[in-house]
């Protein structure tokens, strides 16, 4: 514990020197650290308060609201802000006129001091903390960083949120004094209240004003908008200030020289029917209310310009209808290119992460690839989007020029499409590779206005390319490939698309190595599954694949209600074959008739396998009797084709096989060993009645029990004679 004491002394004694109370606690509420700031406000000495519970001074902290979240913190989860407007304070602190300082407090958590922890890192979990606080208070962040490090933010190695296999956490809170702050921004909310008072009354006076064309000629021409007097009866307007030169190009007079036409002439015809509907709402509209409406009006250059309008009545006529209404347009044109430029970079970027989500949601190279081409083109809209994989350059081929080849592709339906094409000199040659393998990016409006080689334009003109964007996919120092729009028309590639393409690129280029990772993976976990299933001798399915796969398919056929079979095969006389020809021979004779028995085998889902020694098993899913029989009159002619010669056989001058055949419909309530048996049963049989024979078992239908559960088993003698072999067999 003296030791845990010293060294968050000495990680955490930097945070003594600055104007914030800083306070560490374990995840019991023991103190662990407590800076000079929070003495000097409390008047609690560090050697008081360390290494007791801060419960123990401030009580309240046991209430429910803050063990809740405290607890959050210890576990390791984001900052939390108790606010000054819902709090005023955590820990209680006296401030210059005796009442509580309002505190901002921000509570982290923090690693066990064996994640390892260096100063740098606890200044930027406090840079960070007063960022955090900043965000919810008014004019707060304005000097924080100056007592701390004025170097670059928190590095990506520094998290702010603690990794999951951290141990334990800390919780580190910090505490501004925000209450000269608070006491700042209510003196401003007075002054606010006055100047809207005052505001109140200079409106007054304007009402009063209002009546007199004199007035309004003084100050219209002063005002940064356009003022107008419309009148309602007559569609026209009769005023207008000398701000129509400014903001539209057109002089007050000419302006009230469209009489009528004044709206068809300058309106944008979508916001017509909205000004109409607009000025319709003034007969139900009291004297002094004002009506907002943004809408488009036509520049004499042609240009199309945003103004938000403010409208009130102005004059009524006799029985009390508004005749004329008084306006204010201020020109809002560069704000809603703004709004309108930052919802497209939202629309993107929401895109672009959708995008980044759906490649890195998949280990298949095939799918990350062709999502990427199918999403990004959609983004774009181009015309083609496609990647181009660079060829592996190894010995000799270094020397010659890079190639590529058009991987995958996402094309527009009257577009010649370029999957499978190599491309040897666009954008491969040395110039290009360096400024790729830096992360450059070349995006080209017009091709034929660009300073491009002739080879170049000429290949583009095949497929009709007039515009390009090139992204190169960079893995570590490796330059994977290009990411590539086209497209048929010149056009003009904005920034954000470049800079949205370039974080793209960033993503695939790491989803691409994940992709190549797990395919690597797959494949040597399937090498290892064919070792752990094959037998090393006979490349055969092994005793194990055997009783999976026989398993597998025993309820599969259960379910299904079809007929299995099985073949189980015994060399006859091995061991003679072995003392007579030693076991490096009887290891070939096993490879030679597991070959022969494994090519009479046709089907996908038979299975041939190795059951052990000299004896080899048949799986047949789905197979009636009548075809197994079939089965192993096959392996007897493939085998008596072999002709491999066996001098210390009992039956044949050559290498023979005595075969049982069992076949059953598999039911729930048993199990394959049934299925085993039976075979095992009619291959004993056929040993014990003289070798070389196939021996037929199948169920008994006295039994009763057709789907084989408890079904008993009858022998069949099964015999064809073969003439046509050199060593006849029988069954």
């Amino acid at each position: 514990m003296i030791e845990e004491s010293k060294s968050i002394k000495e990680k955490f004694g930097v945070l003594d020197s600055v104007p914030v109370g800083a306070c560490l606690l374990q995840d019991d509420f023991v103190v662990l650290f407590w800076n000079t700031c929070l003495e000097e406000w409390t008047k609690i000495p560090r050697s008081q308060i360390l290494g007791t519970k801060i419960t123990t001074h401030f009580p309240h902290l046991s209430q429910l609201k803050y063990a809740t979240r405290f607890k959050q913190i210890f576990a390791g989860g984001p900052p939390t802000i108790f606010s000054s407007q819902i709090h005023k304070h955590l820990i209680p602190a006296t401030w210059q006129d005796g009442q509580q300082r309002i505190q901002q407090t921000t509570v982290t958590a923090v690693p066990a001091l064996e994640a390892g922890i260096e100063e740098q890192e606890i200044r930027d979990w406090i840079l960070h903390t007063l960022e955090l606080e900043s965000e919810g208070t008014v004019g707060v962040g304005s000097s924080r960083s100056a007592f701390l490090s004025s170097e670059s933010p928190p590095s990506a190695s520094s998290s702010i949120w603690p990794g999951v296999n951290a141990p334990s956490f800390y919780a580190l809170l910090v505490i501004q004094d925000v209450t000269d702050l608070t006491h700042r921004i209510q003196a401003y909310r007075t002054m606010r209240d006055q100047a809207l008072e005052e505001v109140q009354v200079r409106q007054r006076v304007e009402e009063e004003l209002r009546s007199s064309q004199h007035f309004i000629q003084q100050i219209a021409d002063a005002a940064p908008y356009l003022l107008y007097i419309y009148d309602l009866t007559e569609q026209r307007n009769v005023y207008v200030n000398g701000q129509a030169s400014k903001l539209l190009g057109y002089t007050p007079q000419e302006i009230l020289q469209m009489q009528t036409a004044l709206y068809s002439s300058l309106v944008y015809p979508e916001d017509l029917p909205r000004l109409k509907a607009h000025q319709k709402k003034f007969p139900s509209t009291q004297d002094g209310h004002i009506l907002e409406l943004e809408y488009r009006l036509k520049h004499r250059s042609g240009e199309w310009r945003w103004f938000r309008c403010r409208d009130q009545v102005f004059a009524r006529t006799a029985d009390g209808c508004p005749k004329q209404i008084f306006g204010t347009a201020q020109d809002i044109t560069e704000y809603k290119r703004a709004q309108e430029a930052l919802r497209q970079q939202n629309e993107r970027e929401l895109l672009m992460a959708t995008i980044t989500q759906h490649i890195r949601q998949s280990l298949d190279l095939g799918e990350v690839l062709s999502t990427t081409v199918t999403e990004v083109r959609q983004f774009l809209q181009a015309d083609r989007v496609m990647i181009v994989r660079f060829n592996p350059c190894t010995g000799s081929l270094c020397a010659a020029p890079a190639t590529g080849a058009v991987t995958v592709e996402s094309v527009a339906a009257n577009c010649k499409p370029m999957l499978g094409e190599t491309l040897e000199k666009f954008c491969f040659d040395q110039f290009y590779l360096e400024a790729y393998q830096h992360r450059a990016i070349r995006p080209i409006a017009d091709v034929l206005a660009a300073d491009l080689p002739q080879y170049q334009i000429d290949l583009l003109a095949q497929f009709a390319v007039r515009a390009y964007l090139v992204v190169p996919l960079v893995q570590g120092e490796e330059l994977w490939g290009l990411l590539m729009a086209h497209q048929c028309s010149p056009r003009q590639w904005m920034p954000l698309e470049v800079e949205l393409l370039s974080s793209l690129a960033t993503q695939l280029a790491i989803a691409i190595k994940q992709a190549e990772l797990y395919q690597q993976l797959q494949a040597a976990n399937l090498k290892l599954e064919r070792l752990a299933t094959s037998d090393a001798l006979t490349q055969l399915a092994n005793r194990r694949r055997f009783d999976q796969y026989l398993e597998i398919e025993w309820r599969r056929q259960a379910r299904e209600q079809t007929p299995m079979s099985l073949i189980l095969c015994d060399i006859d006389s091995f061991k003679s074959y072995n003392d007579t020809y030693g076991h490096q021979g009887g290891d070939e004779c096993l490879r030679q008739v597991a070959g022969a028995i494994a090519n009479a085998v046709n089907r996908p889902a038979d299975l041939v396998a190795r059951y052990g020694g000299e004896e080899f098993a048949v799986i047949l899913p789905n197979t009636s009797i009548q075809g197994a029989v079939l089965v192993a009159q096959h392996i007897q002619l493939k085998i008596a084709a072999l002709q491999i010669p066996h001098a210390g056989s009992q039956v044949s001058e050559y290498v023979t096989l005595s075969l049982g055949v069992a076949s059953i419909v598999p039911g729930s309530e048993s199990g394959a060993e049934i299925l085993i048996a039976a075979a095992d049963q009619a291959l004993y049989q056929a040993k014990r009645l003289g070798r070389d024979r196939i021996q037929l078992y199948q169920p008994d239908p006295a039994a009763g029990k057709p789907n084989g559960t408890g079904t008993s088993i009858l022998p069949v003698d099964f015999s064809i004679p073969n003439t046509n072999l050199p060593s006849p067999t029988s069954a």
